[in-house]
């Protein structure tokens, strides 16, 4: 993998900061059935603090975009990642739902800083510098990342306590912005240059950007409930330990590894993109209709399936937007950032519309009725053109 890179080490230092951010993302849904009690809480602070976290992820993905377009994208990575590895150190001394929140806002915030400008960095870094695979590589990172953070926190943390495990993420989120910050090219091609409204409102209200960004929320509601309420479901309703329901969450993770590079080399080597995704989203609404049957192996099964059509879904997504912005290079991070703005900022719904459902009908039909809605995210990219080759 580090072979693809013209810099090794500014590529591994790249990797590895995808791969903690990764854990950071995921982890606090992974062992929320350990600090529920300690927080007051049940599902609904689950769903509250969830929400909260992708709300600072979707509104600050612009301002990312802006900022990068003016101060280079290495400089607002390294800020990003400094951010939300400090907001997660301060989740660890929390004491209840409303402090959780906040700082998994600031969380989500310091993460909107960092996708869509090391999407740029890690293209450029490439050899070829081809969209598909530079988005596939860090796809695959966040998954592995995942690993540690859906199963590899669930153990750390009923070993050690779920506030020294949140403590030691947020250390090694600091130790990885420290690498980017020494190893990653200086911005030499971002020296303050004028923002140019014009173009920004060209990304803005181009229709390919908008429509592929709102097709991209229904990966948003298969992905965010079962990565964070699949592992409070095994405890609470089917009643198997934090450590199997974790195992069976973890496929979300672990499949996407493989086929968000099989996604990456896809896309480069397709002229038409559309229908993938749709058959994508297809498959995003049945992974939450399998886990309504009450059972591990349902949980089980509905994980690998959104693992694997959220892994080659996304990678077609984040590529696809790079590829179809006008506005000139300077602004494929802002490209990227929008549709990823509007993808994360449609994710903060299903942490509410689950949670409520499930305390007013329960699991099973919290289950069904997430995937039937996902459904509806099929018609933004039927209207769009087929190709998004630019």
């Amino acid at each position: 993998m580090l072979s693809s890179f013209r810099d090794q080490r500014a590529g591994a230092s790249l990797i590895f900061a995808r791969i903690v951010y990764a854990i950071n993302w995921v982890n606090f849904g992974a062992i929320f059935y350990l600090m529920a009690p300690d927080l007051g809480t049940g599902i609904s602070g689950d769903g509250i603090v969830t929400s909260a976290f992708y709300l600072g992820l979707g509104l600050m993905q612009i301002p990312g975009g802006v900022l990068s377009a003016r101060w280079g994208p290495k400089r607002v990575v390294v800020t990003g990642i400094f951010l939300s590895s400090f907001a997660v150190l301060g989740t660890s001394v929390a004491t209840d739902i409303p402090e959780a929140a906040v700082l998994r806002f600031l969380v989500g915030w310091g993460m909107a800083f960092v996708f869509a400008p090391a999407v740029i960095i890690i293209t450029q870094l490439m050899h070829g510098g081809k969209s598909g695979m530079g988005v596939g590589l860090m796809n695959s990172a966040f998954d592995v990342g995942g690993i540690f953070g859906l199963f590899g926190w669930v153990v750390l943390a009923a070993a050690t306590g779920w506030r020294p495990s949140l403590a030691l993420a947020g250390a090694l989120g600091i130790l990885t912005g420290t690498l980017v910050a020494l190893y990653i090219p200086a911005d030499k091609d971002y020296a303050a240059p004028k923002v140019d409204g014009k173009a920004m409102r060209a990304v803005v209200f181009d229709r390919q950007l908008v429509l592929l960004g709102l097709g991209t929320v229904g990966f948003g509601f298969a992905y965010t409930v079962v990565s964070g309420f699949m592992t409070f479901y095994g405890v609470d309703a089917l009643h198997v330990s934090g450590t199997l329901a974790a195992l069976a969450t973890v496929f979300v993770t672990v499949v996407p590894i493989f086929t968000a590079l099989y996604g990456g080399r896809t896309f480069d080597s397709l002229s038409k993109h559309r229908g993938v995704m749709v058959a994508c989203l297809v498959g995003s609404a049945a992974s939450l209709v399998v886990v309504a049957f009450p059972s591990i192996a349902a949980a089980a099964a509905g994980s690998v399936l959104a693992g694997i059509v959220t892994g080659v879904g996304y990678t077609f997504a984040f590529a696809g937007a790079r590829e179809l912005n006008r506005a000139g290079k300077e602004y494929e991070t802002l490209a990227v950032g929008w549709v990823n703005s509007i993808s994360l900022s449609g994710s903060f719904a299903p942490p509410i519309i689950f949670s409520y459902i499930v305390e007013t009908q329960g699991y099973q039909a919290a289950w069904f009725w997430t995937g039937v809605l996902t459904l509806a995210f099929v018609v933004p990219i039927l209207v769009m053109v087929e190709s998004w080759r630019r």
